[in-house]
């Protein structure tokens, strides 16, 4: 088990370079990375009730630091939280190339081994919600799985799917046909149900780190040391003024004083 000072001070240290990684976008101002809909932007205007480019822009920089935070969030957790902080062994494309099992197509949604002090290791794909996998994802899993119980099953202990935060009840039915279980429709899947396991919220964090039931509040506890620590709520505000200026002004020349948005020039502006 990893110790609950451990756990607080290592999340801590890898949150406050997380941060530094998202402000680096906004320094940056990378708004020519941003990707904006053209059909969709009319909508939106009037479905959120605006009526200026300013309560656009504040939309539109919103939804694209959002994804950029949710996936870089993601990342965080896969490639930094959970190898150095808990000691899992990433299966990186390092790792696999050099590994003539972890090679294999079947390991290709294995995302992580967790060493166990008693027996085989376990092996873990990493979910981060309810919504992350869809049904084709799921009868693919059930596949691999099923392909490596079979081939190298023998060495290890546990299959599990890992859902970092939600709780199980909360899942959708994918997580059920990725063990082989039907509910309704029949799908081609083999019944893994003694083999596979799901773990969601605080079960997953207690099942990661041996059964330790506070391990996410240990984690959460990280994240507000390093949010302490780091404190740059400031710069990140100004950063933040300073990107949607940019990108307001970007989007000026569709909005003309005494006329309706040009929605037609945006859209020939991105679609040509």
């Amino acid at each position: 088990m990893i110790t609950k000072s451990s756990v607080i001070n290592e999340t801590s240290r890898w949150v406050i370079w997380w941060l530094e990684e998202r402000k680096k976008k906004l320094r940056e101002q990378l708004s020519e990375t941003m990707s904006v809909n053209p059909f969709l932007l009319p909508i939106l205007f009037e479905l959120h009730d605006l009526s200026s480019l300013s309560e656009l822009n504040k939309l539109i920089v919103a939804s694209h630091l959002m994804t950029g935070h949710a996936t870089g969030f993601g990342k965080l957790m896969d490639e930094k939280i959970l190898p150095k902080v808990f000691g899992t062994t990433k299966l990186d494309a390092p790792f696999r190339r050099q590994s003539k099992i972890y090679s294999k197509s079947c390991f290709d949604e294995v995302d992580h081994i967790i060493k166990r002090k008693n027996g085989n290791p376990d092996i873990l794909s990493l979910k981060a919600g309810k919504w992350t996998i869809q049904l084709t994802m799921a009868v693919q899993l059930n596949a691999a799985f099923h392909e490596i119980k079979t081939n190298y099953g023998s060495s290890f202990g546990q299959i599990a799917v890992g859902v970092f935060y939600g709780t199980k009840a909360g899942l959708t039915d994918k997580y059920d046909i990725l063990r082989g279980i039907n509910r309704g429709k029949n799908h081609d899947v083999v019944d893994l149900t003694d083999q596979v396991f799901v773990y969601a919220g605080r079960e997953f964090w207690s099942w990661l780190n041996d059964g330790e039931d506070q391990t996410q509040d240990w984690v959460i506890q990280g994240i507000k040391q390093g949010l302490a620590q780091d404190n740059s709520r400031k710069e990140c505000g100004d950063l933040l003024k300073s990107f949607e200026s940019t990108v307001e002004a970007k989007y000026r020349k569709y909005f003309q004083p005494g006329k309706d948005v040009n929605w037609e020039m945006l859209l020939t502006d991105i679609n040509g």
